[in-house]
């Protein structure tokens, strides 16, 4: 039985108030206005489901070789009224021609015409074109069906149901097979997409007066084709036609709006994952993807919602611009101008400067109430802006420090600013009254560029970032820093620091967030995003942070994984500044976001209503790729922790409680991850050891209970950076820099506070590293054992008798086995399979045996009792007819085998063992995950074994103990 599964969507149907989901071979029920899953059909056996058709109070579903028919019944429920029945052929298109007949496209176009009340196939109607279809379409007429038929070779064939399918239309001009096919008998148009990246919208017209929905007008039409529109950057792989637009998806990830004429109304993004199945109907445009994501797109979002003017201002060339707490404007320029403006009343107050210095600074502080202005001489001035009735400013400062060339300015709360000098010297300023005094002076260390670019203060702590990328965290009564951490972002520095309770984060120019505790003070993790320029947090939940990838600004929702707003502005380099806050209308309680920037000396504003442009997730995403490598934790009895890895180089943290499941935290690696390891250290501590492509090897600490994560090291067996940090100059280093190995599995044993780590190579090399668990967390190589001749595909150790023994799969199908004590050389070796062994599962039987089960590129599954203290195989048990393809994952659970393979069966086997071994066959399952990868064990009951398989996508599966 399934429990939970995450895999590609692959069809999505709007129907009545629900959202229907393909979702492997079940049917999800989702009430879309409340966001809730309301039942789980499994309606096809083996096949996705590519196909929903209502009729009525009836559906037709179909995928693969398979349909079925559901029916709506009260209490929001759907039943199974008619199972799954098999076809000949690979179906593309169905549609109901009555109550209780259905046409059904076939792969080799040919339509057949089924009796749902008897099952039976009545009527064949094959096509003179015998081609292979890559897609297809039926559309019923009021005297037939019209077949729409996407060949192989990059024409559309339209013909109808007569004795055979009778060609009528042709439509040529793809340059690629044809991946999709719709059609609007009203609009009288209709839109094709290929794997040429374009979409094609063609018009059909008829000189003859028929109605366009009989055989006679489309014998008659002229097709053109009358746009040719390219808006994606992979192929296009399905479109919707609405009343409004036509909506095309592809592998980019990306959401196309074009109107009719052609034109490209607005892009949105899935997630990060192709898009394979969409909906729509007059308010929403639902989609699904290959990260197992289901997300619902307001309709609006096609005019952004947004209202854009340019605010013309009496004066000249504005050089910096800040929002104020009622979201109104100031200025400054060079020539001693600041101006507040009144957004609402479109009213401008002049003050006149008295600074020396053309450089000016602007700062605002964190509740934006305050304002202030300083020159590179000193010159200070402090405005209040007036929060109560009307919006006016009040001058409360006007001084002159004096405490050297000022560089920069930063407000470190609402009280506290900070200007930087000349030697790194920071003197902090507090208000007082209608005055200032110097509250504190600190010391930056010395470095290349020794200035301030951002800062925080709370409860007598002072953290501070300079120029290098340094982090430098002060008491108030100690000049020099009581910790420093070195280069934590790139050569520009952080760009915002923000204090929170016991941790801080800081933001940089390097695309990063950085996450540090203060008691204990230590760095904790880090989060990567795909644009360079991180700026700050938006609101004050820390949900949105903003930044900028080149010429467009960017809103990134951190809970969401993704962007929610771009706005083309020409870039960072320019003054503009951002504010959120949530307004209430027609009784909707509506969230916005204000953008304001300067460009060619104009000040350009933009808001935007977040409610009508944001997508949400239906269904969280996940993976975008395959994924390698899984291990469940569980965290209590209704939680569980999903800790995986994959082909998206992304290391995910996720949660399951109920049908609800989410990422939690999210870690990128350079390459692909292939094997992770999950070891406890204490009741709310795991130690993480993530591994993969460019021999990279990832450690963290995991703490259960918060799901907080603290990084130890990010090491690299092999790269330049080895040489770099070495003492040798340039010229005597010898660069052994191979970025293609790979790290394909790790195993760990625990000794104390030391953990050993075991790392297989695909250079056959077996490397082990030393790591400690204690602070300072050392990570360091201290062997390589260089005796395998090729890719070491698993290993795994085992304590036995007080011993630890290491065990070694390549892919010549060879098992070694090694003492931790005397690693040079195996004292066991045999070769069990035919090629390459993909899992490995262990289990110890008596004092001085072990049970070996291994499977591999052969189809096999191999149990083999292996006696350590004479180094010999005792007994062994093979079978090669229990999976069809290549045997992926292993695991033991109590007397039972479980095995998983490429052929998206799982097999579960009883094992005997006394003086022979043997497996008795209990059951087989399929699974709507393809290509797995692996299984990990979830957990054992009284009668059942809980078990996830993972690849594309994952689904825990509960096997029945019989």
């Amino acid at each position: 039985m399934s429990l939970l599964l995450r895999t590609d969507v692959t069809s999505l149907k709007f129907y009545k108030n629900f959202i229907l989901a393909g979702i492997g071979s079940f049917l999800s029920v989702i009430q879309y206005d409340i966001n809730r899953l309301l039942q789980k059909l499994h309606v096809l056996k083996g096949q996705k489901i590519y196909g929903i058709v209502p009729c009525n109070d009836k559906l037709l579903i179909f995928g693969g070789k398979q349909y079925a028919v559901i029916k709506y019944i009260v209490n929001n429920t759907f039943e199974l009224c008619l199972e799954p029945t098999i076809c000949e052929d690979w179906l593309h298109s169905g549609v109901w021609v009555g109550e209780d007949r259905v046409a059904l496209l076939t792969a080799h176009n040919v339509v057949q015409i089924w009796n749902i009340n008897q099952n039976k196939l009545n009527m064949k109607y094959v096509s003179m074109d015998n081609s292979i279809l890559y897609s297809g379409l039926l559309v019923p007429l009021a005297d037939g069906v019209l077949v729409f038929s996407g060949t192989v070779f990059s024409e559309v064939l339209i013909g109808c149901c007569d004795y055979q399918i009778t060609p009528l239309q042709n439509l040529k001009g793809h340059k690629g097979v044809i991946f999709s096919i719709t059609c609007n008998i009203e609009k009288q148009i209709i839109v094709t997409t290929s794997d040429d990246r374009s979409v094609r919208i063609w018009t059909v017209k008829n000189t003859v007066s028929h109605e366009n929905n009989t055989i006679k007008f489309w014998k008659n039409a002229m097709i053109s084709c009358e746009h040719e529109l390219y808006g994606h950057s992979a192929r296009v792989m399905s479109n919707c036609i609405t009343n409004d637009f036509v909506i095309s998806i592809g592998e980019d990830s990306g959401i196309v709006f074009w109107d009719f004429d052609g034109k490209l109304i607005r892009r949105v993004s899935h997630t990060i994952a192709s898009v394979w199945s969409l909906d729509a109907n007059d308010k929403f445009v639902i989609t699904g993807g290959g990260d197992c994501a289901l997300m619902l797109h307001p309709s609006s979002v096609t005019s952004k919602d947004k209202s854009q003017e340019v605010i013309k201002l009496n004066l000249d060339s504005p050089k910096k611009v800040a929002f104020t707490a009622r979201r109104n404007i100031v200025t400054i320029n060079e020539s001693n101008d600041f101006v507040y403006y009144d957004v609402d009343k479109k009213i401008e107050t002049h003050f006149k400067l008295e600074h020396e210095s053309t450089f000016k600074l602007l700062g605002i502080s964190n509740c934006k109430q305050l304002i202030a202005v300083v020159d590179m001489s000193g010159k200070l001035d402090i405005w209040i802006e007036n929060c109560k009735r009307d919006a006016f400013l009040s001058k409360i400062v006007d001084t002159k420090l004096d405490i050297g060339r000022i560089l920069s300015m930063h407000w470190a709360d609402n009280r506290h600013l900070a200007f930087c000098s000349n030697n790194g010297i920071i003197s902090i300023i507090a208000a007082n009254g209608n005055s200032v005094e110097v509250y504190a002076h600190v010391i930056l260390p010395l470095c290349k560029e020794r200035w301030l670019t951002a800062c925080a203060y709370k409860n007598e702590t002072f953290i501070a970032g300079d120029r290098c990328g340094n982090i430098h965290v002060f008491v108030i009564s100690q000049n020099e820093p009581i910790k420093s951490f070195k280069h934590i972002h790139g050569r520009y520095g952080p760009t915002s620091i923000v204090i929170q309770q016991n941790c801080f984060v800081t933001t940089g120019r390097d695309g990063t967030i950085k996450y540090f505790s203060l008691k204990p003070l230590k760095y904790l993790s880090s989060k990567e995003f795909d644009f360079q320029w991180v700026e700050c947090f938006v609101d004050k939940n820390k949900q949105y942070i903003c930044g900028f990838q080149e010429r467009v600004f960017v809103i990134y929702d951190l809970l969401l994984h993704n962007k929610i707003l771009e706005i083309p502005c020409g870039g960072g380099h320019r003054s503009w500044d951002i504010t959120q806050y949530k307004h209430k209308t027609e009784k909707v309680l509506c969230e916005y976001v204000e953008f304001m920037y300067l460009k060619s000396s104009s000040l350009y504003l933009e808001r935007y209503n977040l409610n009508n442009i944001v997508s949400k997730p239906i269904i969280n995403g996940s993976h975008s790729k395959v994924i390698n490598c899984l291990k469940t934790i569980c965290k209590n009895d209704a939680e569980t922790l999903f800790i995986s890895g994959g082909e998206d180089t992304t290391l995910r943290i996720s949660t399951n409680i109920g049908t609800e499941f989410k990422d939690v935290l999210i870690y990128k690696h350079l390459s692909n991850i292939r094997t992770l390891k999950a070891v406890m250290i204490d009741e709310n501590r795991y130690i993480l050891i993530s591994a993969g492509g460019r021999a990279q090897i990832c450690v963290k600490i995991l703490s259960i209970e918060d799901l907080s994560i603290e990084e130890i090291t990010n090491y690299m067996i092999k790269g330049s950076d080895k040489e770099r940090k070495g003492n040798n100059s340039w010229r005597n280093c010898a660069v052994d820099f191979n970025p293609e190995t790979r790290i394909m599995d790790l195993d760990v044993s625990v000794n104390g506070d030391e953990f050993i780590v075991y790392a297989g190579c695909s250079d056959a090399i077996l490397r082990v590293f030393q790591l400690l668990t204690i602070y300072p967390h050392d990570f360091k190589l201290i062997k390589e054992i260089k005796y395998h001749d090729t890719c070491i595909l698993k290993t795994k150790t085992v304590n036995i008798s007080n011993r630890t023994v290491l065990i070694s799969c390549t892919s010549r199908g060879i098992i070694s086995v090694f003492d931790e004590k005397t690693l040079d050389k195996p004292i066991f070796s045999t070769m069990v399979h035919s090629s390459g062994i993909n899992s490995l599962a262990i289990k110890v039987i008596s004092e001085s045996r072990l049970l070996i089960a291994t499977g591999g590129d052969d189809n096999a599954i191999h149990v083999n009792i292996l006696d350590l203290g004479e180094c010999r195989v005792v007994s062994t048990w093979s079978s090669t007819n229990s999976h069809c393809s290549q045997v992926t994952g292993l695991v033991f659970a109590d007397e039972y085998l479980i095995s998983s393979s490429i052929d998206q069966r799982v097999t579960m086997w009883r094992v005997c063992v006394a003086e022979h071994v043997g497996c008795e066959y209990i059951q087989q399952v399929y699974s709507d995950v393809a290509d797995i990868q692996g299984i990990d064990l979830v957990q054992v009951n009284g009668t059942s074994i809980q078990v996830c398989v993972f690849g594309k996508g994952l689904e825990v599966l509960s096997l029945e103990m019989k």
